[in-house]
């Protein structure tokens, strides 16, 4: 079984991938007592905190976001998600990424 994580940061970024029919986001892996560490994560390895996100929030823009993660380029201009081996101290509640849902 493939490790799975806990998504710390860039819940938007990783459902924007998941619609687009990505498979893997660029991350950064924060591990208690060692250095962070880049990797491609697979988005089937990771859990959310949050169980719905917001179409509509302006705050996120999450349209644009989307859109951006539709291209190559627009990929590129986007920061690599935060992750934490799942199960680790401290961390909320998660559920699957594949369970998250868009509302408008």
């Amino acid at each position: 079984m493939d490790p799975q994580y806990f998504i710390e940061d860039g819940v938007h970024r990783a459902v924007a991938a998941r619609e687009n029919g990505l498979r893997m986001i660029p991350a950064v892996l924060f591990v208690d007592g060692q250095p962070p560490r880049t990797l491609m994560a697979q988005l089937k390895d990771l859990h959310s905190p949050k169980s719905v996100i917001s179409r509509s929030d302006p705050r996120r823009k999450y349209g644009a976001l989307e859109s951006a993660m539709g291209t190559v380029q627009g990929r590129a201009r986007i920061p690599p998600i935060s992750l934490q081996p799942l199960g680790a101290s401290g961390q909320k509640k998660s559920i699957p990424l594949a369970q998250v849902r868009i509302q408008s």
